[in-house]
């Protein structure tokens, strides 16, 4: 059975609110019933205003570069451990793999350091982001990859309990304060992707947990002037436009429910 909860369903609900595509398919179906043909043609050319608005990839990266915190340099110093919050792999029950998306980036941006002994432990937290699928949670899915292609899990912790970017925080708290009594002078190092790092870091200061933090897969990238960039809308940048708002609009939710 799925337990409900609310803020969890709710910001579900608003990342489909926040979705570009959302209105322009309302702003179509509008101009379709609407009887007045002046209004049909001004709805109409509204969204072609719209889609070219929401689809440039130049104002988004614009946008994005405001928020997104700045790649960090720390690749001289050493941690105690690494967390890696979650988002990057899901279970595809059909053809029964472990599937990976573009915020595996944060994984691979550890390995190296791990492998170098820049790190001593990584905390790995996530557990199931999926209302209907509670079952499917992230930290036993990579344990389970990682063990498949025969890595050493020794230096591994795993968090499946968090749902969101709050519990995230939370439950690694508690994981680190039970394995490390001396988590105070432990160095700490936070790995996620930019666009999620801001919330991140002040979720994990909420929990007194201070750490410095690898910002991965970098959406904005170099400032570019060329025709395409500028000017020709792209599907892609509609989805980023929703992950940046759900990201403002978390970062805005969290500060007034007293999560950060």
């Amino acid at each position: 059975m799925v337990k409900f909860n609310m803020f969890f369903t709710l910001s579900k609900i608003l990342t489909f609110l926040l979705s570009p595509f959302t209105y322009i398919f309302l702003f179509i179906l509008w101009a379709y019933f609407t009887k007045k043909s002046n209004r049909r043609r001004k709805l109409l050319l509204f969204t072609v205003i719209f889609i070219f608005i929401f689809g440039n990839r130049f104002i988004l990266d614009e946008c994005v570069r405001l928020w997104e915190m700045p790649i960090s340099d720390n690749t001289s110093k050493h941690y105690d451990v690494a967390i890696i919050l979650s988002g990057m792999i899901e279970y595809d029950a059909k053809n029964d793999i472990k599937k990976f998306n573009s915020n595996a980036d944060r994984l691979l941006q550890t390995l190296p350091k791990l492998c170098k002994n820049e790190i001593d432990y990584v905390l790995f937290s996530g557990g199931s982001g999926d209302i209907y699928h509670p079952e499917n949670k992230e930290s036993l899915l990579l344990k389970e990859y990682l063990e498949s292609i025969q890595w050493n899990t020794s230096r591994w912790l795993f968090e499946s309990k968090s749902r969101n970017t709050y519990e995230n925080a939370l439950y690694s708290a508690e994981l680190l304060k039970s394995k490390f009594p001396d988590l105070s002078q432990k160095k700490i190092l936070l790995i996620t992707s930019s666009g999620h790092m801001r919330r991140s870091i002040a979720c994990f200061k909420k929990q007194n947990i201070h750490v410095e933090y690898l910002s991965t897969n970098r959406f904005s990238g170099s400032r570019k002037f060329e025709f395409q960039h500028c000017f020709i809308p792209q599907t892609n940048v509609f989805n980023a436009w929703t992950h940046l708002g759900h990201e403002v609009i978390g970062y805005l939710s969290y500060k007034f429910t007293d999560k950060i």
